[in-house]
């Protein structure tokens, strides 16, 4: 199991009044916020949302948000997600924004069916500049989603037996629904994260936040990157230690620009390989650069 990031908790109305300024006084340090669910007279947003905000904000917690799906239409889907975008509407988010695909009404559309549905969600989301991750509990990830399709996206998994009964990839945990944490009147839900967000975030301006300056980078002609030994050398799809691609094996690879300092703590590469450009980073240890 991957390092545990930080450790969370989420909530929705089920859990009324709550003292923030407790929450995170416990050690919690960040929190999942429902924002938009259905009931019998359609999409509502959740009547607690803008005052949990609020709060977790101003007691320092990280904050993301979910919104529980009912959608069986892409026509309900826009519906969801247009409140939802409203109730974003000037808001910071340092958590990607979830789609809380669970509805057994979703399910018996069949599984291809519920994968479009799911993929249609995140895809609408990212264009509507919100870093979109996928929710659901283990059993419906391995029988309900081809979640094959959905790899690009975040993985926040529900699991109560102890362990993730998941073999694939996820980068939250949640790991009981009958949680104390003070501040919270009854159970919560408590989550673990092992992956820091909020850099991607910032970088593609995503959650309310203002893109950052795009990296300088100087062109190296005629010089490749030679990697050798066994050591662990990763490529990614952007300039984002978390956003991996793959391990690049010994050899070389012709390197198309380097970056101008470090970024992020980093010296930037990107290279050419499998008929793409990807990033990786400069360290020593693990490859050194050559002119032809």
């Amino acid at each position: 199991m991957a390092e545990i990031f930080e450790i969370g908790l989420d909530v929705s109305r089920y859990q009324g009044e709550i003292d923030w300024q407790a929450v995170a006084g416990s050690g919690r340090q960040f929190v999942i916020i429902r924002a938009v669910s259905s009931n019998d007279a359609g999409v509502y947003v959740d009547p607690f949302f803008e005052q949990n905000y609020a709060g977790a904000k101003a007691a320092g917690l990280r904050v993301g948000a979910y919104y529980f799906t009912y959608a069986q239409t892409y026509a309900y889907a826009d519906r969801e997600i247009e409140l939802l975008s409203g109730a974003l509407e000037k808001k910071t988010l340092e958590y990607p924004v979830f789609v809380d695909m669970e509805a057994e009404s979703i399910a018996a559309l069949g599984r291809t069916r519920t994968t479009e549905l799911a993929e249609y969600a995140l895809e609408s989301l990212r264009r509507k500049n919100f870093y979109a991750g996928l929710y659901t509990y283990a059993s419906f990830a391995k029988n309900r989603i081809d979640m094959s399709r959905l790899s690009a996206y975040p993985f926040y998994i529900a699991d109560y037996t102890g362990s993730v009964q998941y073999s694939g990839s996820y980068q939250m945990w949640q790991y009981t629904a009958t949680g104390r944490v003070p501040g919270v009147n009854g159970n919560v839900c408590l989550d673990y994260s092992y992956r820091d967000f909020l850099p991607e975030i910032q970088q593609c301006g995503c959650n309310g936040y203002e893109a950052q300056a795009p990296m300088p980078m100087t062109p190296t002609p005629g010089l490749q990157l030679e990697v050798y030994g066994s050591l662990n050398c990763q490529y990614f799809y952007s300039p984002n230690v978390y956003d991996v691609a793959g391990t690049l094996k010994p050899g070389r690879y012709p390197v198309q620009a380097q970056s101008v300092g470090c970024y992020n703590g980093f010296t930037w590469l990107t290279v050419r390989y499998r008929d793409r450009v990807y990033w990786t980073t400069l360290l020593s240890d693990r490859c050194f650069l050559l002119r032809e």
